[in-house]
């Protein structure tokens, strides 16, 4: 008996193709969960080290205070005050002393720096503003040039400053009357001046 052929019409390779697995597709929220773990993984890295560096600020902190505190006890306290205190009277004793004038060392160098055949009368001494103060007196000489010689050594003055003399006239007696005015230097007349020209020598030029 002949062998029968089995005749079939579906193509085979049609069936294969169409057995075959597909690719799943890809979901795009599965994307958007990753980057949003990844973001919160970085905010809760974040927050644990901003909480981490302010314990150890605060640390940090606290053990400096407690160092200086230590450092403060060993110094006594009464003795910085008393000391604060010493430093207070110094500085108001400074201040009153640089302040402060001694019109004896203007009364000095006007006499020391009068010559002979001069003489002065009608003495004024008075603030003119801005720490200056002004000397006036009224004098009379035997001669005009004992006059000249009056000025040229109250010129060499270091106390008074721009000597004038004014108002020149001859009186009565044929003697030489004036008006005499200078702005007095308040530092030269000051009590620091006056300690200080006592442990230092003058540079002054010799008076007349």
């Amino acid at each position: 008996m002949p062998d029968r052929v089995t005749t079939s019409f579906i193509p085979k390779e049609s069936l294969m193709s169409d057995r075959s697995p597909r690719s799943p597709r890809r979901n795009p929220l599965v994307f958007l969960n990753i980057i949003a773990i990844g973001i919160i993984v970085v905010a809760v890295l974040g927050a644990a080290g901003v909480f981490l560096l302010k314990t150890y600020t605060e640390q940090s902190i606290a053990s400096k205070k407690e160092s200086l505190d230590r450092q403060r006890s060993a110094f006594e306290p009464a003795t910085i005050e008393e000391l604060l205190r010493l430093d207070k009277r110094i500085n108001a004793s400074h201040g009153l002393l640089k302040s402060h004038t001694a019109v004896s060392l203007m009364f000095a160098d006007l006499e020391a720096r009068t010559v002979e055949n001069v003489r002065f009368r009608d003495f004024k001494y008075e603030a003119a503003g801005q720490g200056r103060f002004v000397l006036s007196m009224s004098g009379e000489a035997r001669s005009f040039n004992s006059v000249a010689i009056q000025s040229d050594s109250f010129g060499k003055s270091t106390i008074l400053k721009d000597p004038i003399f004014a108002n020149l006239n001859l009186d009565q007696n044929g003697d030489v009357i004036f008006d005499f005015s200078a702005v007095v230097d308040p530092v030269r007349i000051s009590y620091a001046a006056a300690v200080l020209d006592a442990v230092t020598p003058s540079n002054e030029e010799p008076l007349p």
